[in-house]
Order: structure tokens, then C-alpha cells, then sequence
């Protein structure tokens, strides 16, 4: 049985998309998604994308960008931003932007760090994509203002994982209290990969609906 996701608005999606040079491919259609599936523009786009041996991740940067705009659209008051820098280290040498974040309002609920999928293969590569996105996590959930599950990603290519859990707890205590994590995951717009984003994305909204509601009920 599937969790449907809301029907995506069109106009949240960029109209253009680009391949590895960076030059334009023209105009995809974006037809509404039937009820379940991402749209036909994500699974266009997907399918071009076959270079697992990919050495740098800038060509996947658009996939992720409308995945995102899929679960988290403009018109619900959500804002993607691209290589966003993270609270009070934006200014140190060696601290780099996160590859995409889902703000709500000023707030950080999903972090992504997309990274090239050629070395996905050697176990030590996977780490440090995983400990990077860990890193990023226990910099920006300080200045979360939300008592809500945070959501981090790695991504190498097209393929993911992710864990979420409260920001104000410490690794420590997120692991001892049983944290929700996503083993890595073979192909973003699959099936399986859709129905794990789905619970994952499903709560962080909850938490988001939650905060806005006593932020209403605070400023009546």
C-alpha cells in the first residue's frame, strides 16, 4: 500500500535542465504526477543520468532540486536553497555550503550533500559521505529553532541515505533512543526509495505543520 505524496505544482519545477557540459537539453514537459509516482520530468531526467562512474556530482544537482520540490513545494511555504551556508562557518576556511537545504521560513528541516557516485564502491567513500552529511547535522541543529526531527541526506549519484532525528539530542542520545535511519538505497526515483523518503518526509512535515500552529496560536 502506498503513502501518496500532494500532487506537485509545475511551477515549482525549473522548466530547463542541463546535462554534464551544462548546456541546455531544451524543455521537458512537466504533466501532474500520477497519484504515487514522481512526474514524468524526474523520471526523464533520472534515466539520462547513467554515468555511475561519474567523478564529479554537478549533473545530478537538478535531479535532487526537484525531488525536493516534489515533496517540499513553494506554494506549501517551503524555499530550496542551493549551496547554503551553514550557521556562523560560513566564513572559516575548509567549511563548505551544503549542496541543498529545505528551509521553512529561516528554519533548516532537510539537509542533502550530493556527492560524485565513482567511488561509491569502496566502503571508506560511503563513510565519509555519511560523516560528512553527520557533520552537517551537528552544526546546524544548534540553531534549530524547531523541537521537530532534523533530516540529513547523503547522496552520491543517485543513490542515498538519510537518518533524522531531534536536534536537540547528541549523537550519543539519538542513537541510544533509536533514531530513524534509511540504509543506503540504490536509485532515487525507485519504488522503494520513494515509499522510505515518503515516512521519512511525512514526519518532518508533521513536525513543520506543528511548529507553524503554535506559532499561530502564540501570536493570537
Amino acid at each position: 500500500m502506498h503513502i501518496l505524496a500532494d500532487s506537485p505544482d509545475p511551477k515549482t519545477f525549473p522548466h530547463i535542465v542541463r546535462d554534464l557540459r551544462g548546456d541546455a537539453v531544451g524543455e521537458i514537459d512537466c504533466p501532474s504526477a500520477p497519484a504515487g509516482l514522481y512526474p514524468e520530468v524526474i523520471l526523464q531526467l533520472a534515466a539520462r543520468l547513467t554515468d555511475e562512474h561519474a567523478a564529479t556530482p554537478y549533473q545530478f544537482f537538478d535531479l535532487w532540486e526537484l525531488v525536493l520540490a516534489h515533496w517540499f513545494p513553494e506554494r506549501e511555504g517551503y524555499t530550496i536553497k542551493h549551496q547554503w551556508p551553514i550557521p556562523y562557518l560560513h566564513d572559516r576556511d575548509g567549511v563548505a555550503d551544503i549542496t541543498f537545504t529545505v528551509l521553512d521560513g529561516d528554519a533548516a528541516i532537510v539537509l542533502l550533500q550530493v556527492s560524485a557516485p565513482s567511488d561509491f564502491q569502496n566502503v571508506h567513500t560511503r563513510s565519509a559521505a555519511e560523516a560528512l552529511s553527520g557533520s552537517h547535522f551537528e552544526h546546524v541543529a544548534p540553531y534549530c529553532t524547531y523541537d521537530h526531527p532534523l533530516c540529513a541526506i547523503a547522496a552520491m549519484g543517485k543513490k542515498w541515505t538519510a537518518y533524522q532525528r531531534l536536534p536537540k539530542l547528541t549523537a550519543r542520545e539519538g542513537q541510544s533512543l533509536g533514531e530513524e535511519r534509511i540504509d543506503w538505497m540504490d536509485d532515487i526515483v525507485s519504488e522503494p526509495s520513494y515509499e522510505m523518503l515518503d515516512c521519512f518526509f511525512s514526519s518532518v512535515k508533521e513536525g513543520v505543520r506543528t511548529e507553524r500552529l503554535q506559532r499561530r496560536v502564540g501570536g493570537a
